[in-house]
């Protein structure tokens, strides 16, 4: 008699396998159809949407907008170098143009990591998506959705950009303000009609006196 070295009470075999195979079973291993990296934003956009969701409308920040939040620091950075080029000390304004050159720099950043911000609606929620190499994506479902708000600063005024808050049930979410949109009254309009479709309006509604 053979003794296939199982004791009783003891683990059986694995069988169907050569040693040192991963045996796949359901829900091992991964997908087949793992999305790539990309860095375009929109291609990013897309690894981030699940199979069957339908994006009904996609924004990113407003140039405009990102601008004008600029301006006062663009003034100031301007009038130092204008200070320091009277005063003439070369290592002064060897010093402001290093300096001025490192703020180009942040600028630039920012700028980009706003154009990388997008700002997503689709059948099943609200996502944005931001970060050009450390990437972040957020999102709020439609039927978590419980307040939408638009505010406009004065400069925002000035740029036709609108900051749209959104308040949902999970008061932990980190996603509750979409900046600067490049046409608030559209974005916000398409944020109240999805709401509409998802939740519901009351029905058979009756003022009495």
């Amino acid at each position: 008699m053979t003794d296939t070295g199982h004791r009783p009470g003891s683990r059986p075999p694995r069988t169907g396998a050569r040693a040192g195979v991963r045996v796949q079973r359901p829900g091992a291993g991964q997908s087949t159809q793992r999305a790539s990296r990309g860095w375009h934003p929109d291609t990013i956009v897309d690894a981030y949407l699940v199979p069957g969701e339908r994006v009904v409308l996609e924004e990113t920040r407003s140039v405009r907008g990102f601008l004008m939040n600029q301006v006062l620091w663009f003034a100031v950075v301007l009038i130092a170098l204008l200070l320091v080029a009277m005063v003439g000390e070369a290592v002064l304004t060897f010093l402001a143009l290093l300096v001025a050159c490192g703020f180009a720099a942040f600028v630039a950043a920012r700028a980009l990591q706003a154009w990388f911000t997008r700002y997503v609606v689709t059948d099943l929620r609200v996502l944005r998506v931001s970060g050009v190499l450390n990437r972040r994506a957020e999102f709020i479902p439609w039927k978590k959705i419980t307040d939408i708000t638009r505010s406009e600063s004065l400069l925002q005024w000035w740029a036709r950009t609108a900051t749209i808050c959104i308040e949902s049930a999970n008061d932990g979410s980190g996603f509750r303000s979409i900046e600067d949109v490049d046409d608030p009254a559209h974005f916000y309009r398409v944020l109240v009609e999805m709401v509409d479709r998802k939740q519901g309006r009351l029905k058979d509604i009756t003022i009495s006196d």
